[in-house]
């Protein structure tokens, strides 16, 4: 899922969360004179910050929507990462593309830094290609040989007469389906909405909802990755949830993320 070749991107910021210092900005507009001022942005997300520290919600903090545009942000090693968006863009497209521009930061300048008595924002510049690239590109990909291994385990869990799970799929967290078998497609767009509804779930770790036509079981991976399981609802879903943990330890032995 890319962004529409960043159209539905505003700008993206990088700035110390302590002191407001702005240490990378990247304008997708293409009118200047609506290129957000990224002071202007900063003292706002550092307010929404000071806020959410004083009521004590700071950790559940990553998304503020407003009537045209939506900021999304994550602070690591005190660094805050903020995005300014369409509201139409998934949370999820949003979080999941933070999370890895800030790791690839990090690992990159994350030193330099910590040594920086001032920031030399011209340091920083040639970063902006990889924020592009991730803007642009797919949000997780697969290899080849790790979706074979992955879909071994899907279908032996599907196969198996004593589960009564009857499609697993493997999506990432904005919504992408990455591997999948024998799902409804019924089914398969519900689990999508349950998914974007657990958007402001904190941190869960699975997710069952029963109904007349199904045990829908949602476990994650990884920070990236839910395993989907439509099972029988005349099946017991005690095993059903045992089954599918046995075969998400399975798969992240194969997924090297």
């Amino acid at each position: 899922m890319s962004l529409d070749e960043f159209k539905t991107i505003k700008a993206f910021f990088i700035f110390q969360k302590d002191s407001g210092n702005t240490i990378l900005t990247r304008s997708y507009e293409i009118d200047k004179t609506t290129t957000p001022d990224p002071h202007l942005v900063v003292a706002f997300l550092s307010a929404m910050f000071s806020f959410a520290r004083s009521s004590g919600s700071l950790s559940d903090l990553k998304v503020v929507d407003m009537t045209d545009i939506r900021f999304s942000f994550i602070e690591k090693e005190g660094l805050v990462f903020a995005i300014l968006a369409s509201p139409l863009v998934s949370p999820l497209d949003l979080q999941f593309k933070l999370t890895t521009i800030a790791s690839l930061f990090l690992a990159d300048y994350g030193e330099e830094i910590n040594t920086m008595h001032i920031i030399d924002t011209d340091a920083f510049v040639s970063f902006i290609g990889k924020v592009d690239e991730i803007f642009k590109g797919e949000t997780r990909e697969m290899l080849s040989s790790s979706k074979n291994a992955a879909l071994f385990y899907l279908k032996k869990l599907v196969h198996n007469p004593d589960i009564g799970a009857r499609g697993a799929m493997v999506v990432s967290f904005t919504g992408d389906i990455l591997l999948e078998y024998n799902m409804d497609k019924e089914r398969m767009a519900g689990a999508i909405r349950i998914l974007n509804v657990s958007t402001y779930m904190r941190n869960p770790n699975y997710l069952v909802v029963s109904s007349e036509s199904t045990h829908l079981v949602a476990y994650k991976i990884s920070e990236g990755l839910v395993l989907y399981v439509d099972g029988e609802p005349k099946s017991g879903l005690e095993n059903l949830v045992v089954k599918v943990s046995d075969t998400v330890r399975q798969i992240k032995e194969i997924i090297p993320y």
